[in-house]
């Protein structure tokens, strides 16, 4: 459990850099944005993304604390169900933060941003699926849930619409690479595409 506790650490540690990074790129996209629609759209991703460093900022060192106490890891304390808790919910935010990746792609694709975000990009990919995985682990190591529906994307809910997911979004096998969106075609979800994937 201490292991991959430690590797869910490095997970948000990453995550919170890459956050740093990318609200670095928004910040001048919110300032000269061509009109309000344009201003509100990147001002929402950018506000979003704040509230999650600072929870990011709360979190790391409650979760710093717990592996430095091994006797603080047990299925008795709450305040360990507590930080699972918000470690589950950050696995929700990572989700997001990977939706709002592939939404700034689109954007910024042909500028000097764009290599940036696809690194950043994939790498939150793969953080997402590493999180699930260690979030499956430690619900097994301590025979209880601590995932809740708030924490679950709509792509993941088994009772959701099949037609209000992305696939991109939803677990693919572990073997399979990241599977970024096409950036070079424009193209338009509708009900009845979504229906036909």
């Amino acid at each position: 459990m201490h292991d991959t506790l430690r590797d869910v650490h490095a997970i948000l540690d990453r995550s919170k850099e890459a956050l740093g990074q990318f609200q670095a790129i928004l910040e001048p996209t919110i300032e000269q944005a061509a009109d309000d629609h344009e201003r509100l759209y990147w001002h929402h991703i950018y506000e979003e993304e704040e509230h999650r460093l600072d929870r990011l900022a709360a979190l790391l060192p409650k979760l710093e604390e717990a592996l430095a106490d091994e006797a603080f890891l047990s299925r008795e304390n709450g305040d360990f169900l507590r930080l699972l808790q918000d470690i589950s919910l950050e696995k929700f935010g990572l989700h997001n933060f990977l939706e709002h990746l592939d939404l700034s792609l689109f954007h910024y694709k042909g500028t000097e941003h764009e290599p940036t975000i696809a690194a950043l990009r994939d790498m939150t990919a793969a953080d997402y699926q590493q999180m699930k995985d260690a979030l499956e682990a430690l619900n097994r190591a301590l025979d209880a849930p601590v995932s809740f529906a708030a924490a679950i994307p709509t792509d993941e809910k088994e009772n959701q619409k099949e037609h209000l997911k992305l696939a991109q979004y939803a677990a693919p096998p572990a073997t399979s690479a990241p599977n970024r969106p096409s950036i070079g075609i424009r193209r338009q979800l509708t009900v009845g595409s979504l229906k036909h994937r």
